[in-house]
Parts: C-alpha cells; structure tokens; sequence
C-alpha cells in the first residue's frame, strides 16, 4: 500500500509529519564513531573523518542521531559531536532513547516516542555478546572471477572482483 505524502500546494515541499525510526545501521555507525573518538581521546568530529564508517543510507541518516536522547549534537556545518558518557552508557544499556521520533517539518517540532534501551531495539540483538554489550559485526565479501581479455580476446589473466 502505497502511503500518500501530503505536499504544499504553493510550493510543493512535504509538509507531512516524518516518523524517524532507530535502526541498526545508525546504531552500528554510532559505535563505530564512538570507538574512533575513544582512540583518538577526542569528542568531535568533521564529518570527512568518519566517512569511512558509513554506508550511503547512515551517512546520510548519522545527522538524525541528534534527535535521539542528545548521544549526538550538530556543531558547524559538517562537524558532530558525541556526548560520550551518554553514548558509552547507551551501549551499555544503561541509558535509554527514544524508539522513534516525529519530526513535524513545518512548526520543526519533534515529538518522541517510548524511550528503550539498546536491548530493546529491533534486530539489534544479533549485534550483542553474551554480556550484552555491542560487539562490531563483519561481513565476509562474495567475490566473483572475471577474466581479463586481451584485445583479441585471449585471457591474459583472472582476478577476483566483489560482487
């Protein structure tokens, strides 16, 4: 079922409430970020150091994390910070956040749904250990073998590729 979009009939903006839903991918990217800023003994970041941690879809939802129990704040444009006791005791499940928040996109105001902890979000069980704390995940890539040709065809060679 498709879900309508209310749209401004001036200017053609959305002007629908958005619900902004948790998910693993913005807690994993969180921990990763997390992890970096305990190594490198710092709290902010600019957002070209830790692109590296993001896919296309969390790098582009990492922004979103401020509205989620203030774990993360907006500096300037391009810079984030964390409040790194409040992350630290997130990931330990002792500090909670909202499952979701509603952003209402003309009066900019956001209504927050039930605080959980990180043991109650959805899907994100897999990415604890036994003590119930986050453990980093890893994906073994599928690879694929691909003749390299010359240029009458003959093969000079077979690399792996990833999927």
């Amino acid at each position: 079922m498709k879900q309508e979009i209310e749209r401004c009939k001036c200017c053609g903006h959305i002007v629908s409430k958005r619900k902004i839903a948790i998910y693993t991918g913005m807690i994993s990217a969180l921990y990763k970020v997390f992890t970096y800023c305990k190594e490198k003994r710092i709290h902010e970041v600019q957002t070209k150091q830790i692109k590296q941690f993001f896919n296309l879809n969390s790098s582009a939802r990492f922004g979103d994390l401020v509205m989620f129990g203030g774990l993360v704040y907006k500096g300037s444009k391009g810079h984030y910070g964390l409040n790194m006791q409040r992350v630290d005791q997130f990931f330990k499940g002792e500090f909670k956040i909202p499952e979701y928040v509603i952003k209402d996109p003309i009066t900019g105001k956001i209504e927050q749904g039930p605080d959980i902890t990180i043991h109650q979000l959805k899907g994100l069980n897999k990415l604890l250990n036994e003590e119930g704390d986050y453990k980093a995940e890893y994906i073994e890539r599928n690879f694929k073998e691909v003749n390299v040709l010359d240029y009458d065809g003959t093969v000079i060679k077979t690399i792996r590729m990833p999927k």
